[in-house]
């Protein structure tokens, strides 16, 4: 992760799954977030996502979204600027707010955008927040697109 976000043009964003129980203390949550901020930086997108019981491990209750909105929040309190949840209904969770100001700036419904106040830079190819002109960073369309749930239902049928 370290050599991918120094050393290369991608761009990353990482997501950890919390699973009651497992990894979802305030400690754990505190030191990865440290690691990020150390190693990584503060402009690396960081998603909770929450944990449904599903298939071989059924023992483990689903993540409470309060959950997720803790380890937000003490991610944002490390120094992390782009803090999201995920896999649960949290729109403020899913939204992306000013590292300096604080307005929110993408709004989002689980996978569909709801608002958009980026301001784009021609000449910079650079977005900006409205409020204050601190550049945001992150890979973003010059205008929001018909973004949303991609979910295709699938049909089986019997084969003779």
């Amino acid at each position: 992760i370290e050599y991918v976000v120094n050393e290369t043009d991608c761009w990353v964003e990482l997501t950890t799954l919390l699973i009651p129980g497992e990894n979802d203390s305030d400690e754990e949550i505190t030191a990865m977030s440290q690691w990020i901020l150390e190693h990584c930086g503060a402009q690396v997108p960081l998603h909770f996502t929450a944990y449904h019981p599903d298939y071989r491990m059924m023992d483990n209750p689903p993540t409470p979204v309060e959950t997720l909105e803790r380890a937000r929040h003490i991610a944002m309190d490390v120094g992390l600027n782009y803090v999201y949840t995920g896999n649960a209904f949290d729109p403020e969770g899913h939204s992306t707010y000013c590292p300096n100001c604080g307005e929110r700036l993408i709004q989002r419904e689980t996978y569909k955008v709801t608002d958009w106040k980026l301001q784009w830079n021609s000449e910079t190819r650079q977005v900006c927040c409205p409020a204050c002109g601190t550049e945001i960073k992150g890979v973003f369309s010059e205008k929001p697109g018909s973004w949303g749930n991609r979910r295709m239902p699938v049909f089986l049928h019997e084969v003779d």
